[in-house]
């Protein structure tokens, strides 16, 4: 009788000489007694020979059929199942899972992250001619200018409503090329700059009601006030000057050179650098303002680090301190928890009031101006497309 072979525990040396009935053994190698597992005389098991009857040829076809017709329910209703419980289509990228399929990856959808994505170059209805401005006003409805002088008002879904055509000459300038900026009022007017003046249209209104005016000298940016009032910058011979308004027109402060002398700057050339100061205002009046390089498109500065920062003010215009560096952003806006969004070409950074980055808006695409709503929502305008995505936590 072959008996397995038979390895020493201790040093692994293999033992073939045992006898059957043998319960210890000793290695030969290494002299270590041990004892022979029982299983180790275990004789082969005995396998008998089964015979079974031939089976009957028409008991054999009735079993096929019937296999056939069980297979063939069962993929009719997976097709039927499949049919109902078939989920719409998602926009978006397909990546790879983990985990291979018959050698190749599964490919996921990934959601689309835009709430809403409308628009394109042209000059009809729901186009952009170069978009340069965008606002959104409490009732969620959307406002785009581009350089046609329009400004285009859509629904919170994104569906056209209508046109308010800006006048290219008017008393107080004899040619507008461009929109500057366009805004959107609590109190459901539109705030329109072109050059030197800001044009107010009531609510629904076609054609302007009220003109705010520093002509001829240029307005570069202006924010709206939860109090009604705005803050409002003007170059005045390549020197930025700051105006705080109430809401009854009234100034109550004239700074010159307020970003510049805060932040101590020097940038070359100084024209450049003054036309590209943006600002935006908190819900307690405070001011923050900042140099907008990537809203002028080509250019070339000479600068340092420190230069290229937030400067926040209080209401009365007073600095306070500067942080966050930045140079690229098309705009600066602050949302109702106090955080300042800042956009670069394809994300916008969101910052705490003390400059830490708390979050990104990312995946975008040549972005040249955006808003918030009032839930935070975000609405940035990419390659004459409008993009809204969700507010971050």
């Amino acid at each position: 009788m072959d008996f397995k072979p038979l390895i020493c525990p201790q040093c692994g040396g293999e033992i073939e000489n045992y006898s059957p009935g043998q319960t210890m053994a000793t290695c030969g190698y290494c002299g270590t007694q041990f004892v022979i597992e029982k299983d180790r005389h275990a004789a082969p098991p005995v396998y008998e020979t089964v015979e079974f009857p031939s089976p009957n040829p028409q008991a054999t076809a009735v079993i096929v059929l019937l296999v056939i017709f069980l297979v063939g329910g069962f993929i009719v209703v997976a097709f039927i199942k499949g049919i109902k419980g078939t989920s719409p289509s998602v926009s978006g990228t397909a990546k790879p899972t983990a985990t291979p399929l018959n050698g190749k990856p599964v490919l996921i959808p990934t959601p689309n992250p835009n709430l809403l994505d409308f628009g394109g170059k042209g000059t009809g209805n729901g186009h952009f001619q170069d978009a340069n401005s965008i606002a959104v006003d409490r009732q969620g409805r959307i406002y785009v200018s581009d350089n046609s002088l329009r400004v285009q008002q859509f629904d919170d879904k994104g569906a056209y409503l209508r046109t308010i055509q800006v006048p290219a000459k008017t008393g107080n300038y004899d040619h507008a090329r461009t929109i500057d900026k366009i805004a959107a009022g609590d109190d459901g007017k539109l705030y329109v700059a072109v050059g030197g003046v800001i044009q107010v249209y009531n609510e629904n209104a076609p054609k302007l009601s009220r003109v705010i005016e520093m002509a001829p000298d240029y307005i570069q940016d202006f924010a709206l006030k939860s109090d009604g009032g705005m803050d409002i910058i003007y170059d005045d011979d390549h020197i930025e000057t700051l105006i705080v308004v109430t809401k009854t027109g009234k100034i109550t402060k004239q700074i010159r050179g307020f970003h510049t002398n805060a932040l101590d700057a020097v940038v070359s050339p100084k024209e450049t650098a003054v036309a590209a100061i943006r600002l935006a205002v908190d819900g307690a009046g405070n001011i923050f303002s900042v140099y907008a390089f990537g809203d002028l498109g080509s250019y070339s500065i000479s600068s340092n680090n420190d230069e290229m920062m937030i400067a926040r003010f209080r209401p009365d215009g007073k600095f306070v301190n500067k942080f966050t560096q930045t140079m690229n952003s098309c705009g600066i806006e602050i949302d109702n928890q106090g955080r300042i969004y800042l956009s670069g070409n394809a994300s916008i950074q969101v910052y705490s009031n003390t400059g830490e980055n708390v979050s990104a808006i990312s995946g975008l695409s040549a972005v040249n101006a955006f808003a918030l709503d009032k839930d935070n929502n975000v609405y940035a305008i990419a390659l004459n497309q409008v993009i809204k995505r969700p507010a971050i936590p």
